[in-house]
């Protein structure tokens, strides 16, 4: 594609009066050019396989096979091409079939001119990386190989959360941590959907899975770069941004670990923070997360499971190199029918556990049906005032480590027990 300075477009709907309609706004722009309008989905598949258009406009009603399917069948066979899905119906449902059809765009019609504008730029971008967008003006370059450059300025936390298994709170934990950081401290903050099998963080922050991994695991092998991956972010109403995990089990099985390393690679160049939900266990996309990470942290519960696994991971941090990194250990899900207490686990495992989060199932629950984040609804809740407490503590830790080695952590900040000051 080299030399090739403008973003050519395919347009497939069955009524003709669309067609040179939308033809006509995309006309006004000077690096779009219209190669191809079909009005049936088998014609929009032929052309698009014969002309490889950086985008289609698919509407998603033709006369012939569904649009979803004209999409499957286009991404199926040439991956490389950006959809952008016309429909009628604007539901979380539809948004997440147009993504698992292959779709990297959904605009619900009526749609103005700079809806329209902004999705193929953005698409034709996505779609082919080493077009850039200049001032309006599109330039392509040939793709250049990276090898985990020096990072320009800014340097942010990957901040990696761990657990044994599922039902720990991890993904709970990890998006209020992320709102905490970024909402209350001000912080510019990245939240990453680590399970790409089965994520929920886009179930707990309510947001449709418009853009996912699977666009980012499309991108040519060296093509990763920190502007592309920004365009791959969803921004939530508290202002942190997130990479969300793929639609369906299909796609998540093309993201690669080393996908994944280069990814959180680039995303600290944007962040100061860039935390990271991850799937119970150990395996291999997890551990290139903390590989990649810079702070682990590692949830358990009052439970001799819990504690036992703890016991493993901390075997296997000394075996890989992770005592280097900063640690922090979480207890979660704290009541008095527990048995066991908080100071008794950290006697046991010789470990810190600067956050212990009070039981309360009934706010926990009712914040992730609803998709509101304890964190951005009940900012006075003990369980937000505690995970507080562990943000600043790593900022304090942030801050120290820029001028002298790791210390201990600190106990400064109050903590709550049993929903009470201590």
């Amino acid at each position: 594609m080299t030399g090739n300075v403008t973003i050519r477009i395919l347009i497939v709907d069955d009524i003709p009066e669309s067609r040179d309609n939308i033809e006509r706004l995309l006309n006004f722009e000077p690096d779009f050019r219209v190669v191809g309008k079909a009005g049936r989905g088998e014609d929009g598949i032929e052309q698009a396989l014969r002309l490889q258009p950086h985008v289609v406009l698919l509407d998603q009603t033709l006369p012939d096979r569904d649009g979803l399917e004209v999409a499957a069948a286009i991404t199926a066979r040439a991956p490389g091409i950006g959809i952008i899905l016309l429909g009628l119906a604007q539901n979380p449902d539809m948004l997440r079939r147009a993504m698992a059809a292959g779709a990297r765009e959904y605009l619900t019609k009526p749609f103005s001119y700079e809806e329209l504008v902004e999705a193929v730029r953005r698409v034709g971008r996505l779609a082919n990386p080493h077009v850039t967008v200049m001032n309006g003006a599109v330039a392509s370059h040939p793709p250049v190989a990276m090898s985990n450059p020096p990072l320009p300025g800014r340097s942010g936390e990957v901040v990696v959360v761990l657990g044994s298994k599922g039902g720990i709170g991890r993904t709970f934990l990890a998006t209020n941590l992320a709102i905490v950081l970024g909402c209350h401290l001000e912080r510019d903050v990245v939240l990453v959907d680590a399970d790409v099998m089965r994520g929920d963080v886009a179930v707990l922050l309510n947001l449709p899975p418009q853009r996912t991994w699977t666009d980012v695991s499309r991108l040519p092998a060296g093509m990763v770069d920190s502007e592309i991956i920004r365009e791959l972010l969803t921004r939530h109403a508290s202002g942190i941004r997130v990479l969300l995990a793929p639609a369906s089990l299909e796609e998540a099985e093309h993201v690669q670990p080393s996908r994944v390393q280069e990814t959180l690679h680039e995303l600290r160049r944007i962040a100061d923070f860039v935390v990271v939900d991850t799937r119970g266990g150990y395996d291999d996309i997890t551990l290139a997360c903390a590989d990649a990470a810079t702070t682990l942290v590692w949830v358990l519960s009052l439970e001799m499971t819990a504690i036992k696994d703890t016991k493993l991971f901390l075997e296997l941090a000394a075996r890989l190199g992770y005592q280097e990194k900063r640690q922090f250990f979480v207890l979660n899900h704290i009541s008095p029918a527990g048995g066991l207490t908080p100071d008794e686990v950290e006697e046991t495992l010789r470990v810190p556990i600067p956050a212990r989060i009070p039981s309360d199932p009934a706010a926990v629950v009712r914040s992730i049906n609803e998709g509101s984040p304890l964190a951005w609804n009940n900012r006075q809740h003990r369980i937000v005032a505690e995970l507080e407490r562990l943000a600043l503590l790593m900022l304090e830790e942030r801050e120290e480590s820029t001028r002298e080695p790791v210390r201990r952590r600190r106990f400064a900040l109050p903590r709550f027990r049993n929903g009470s000051t201590r």
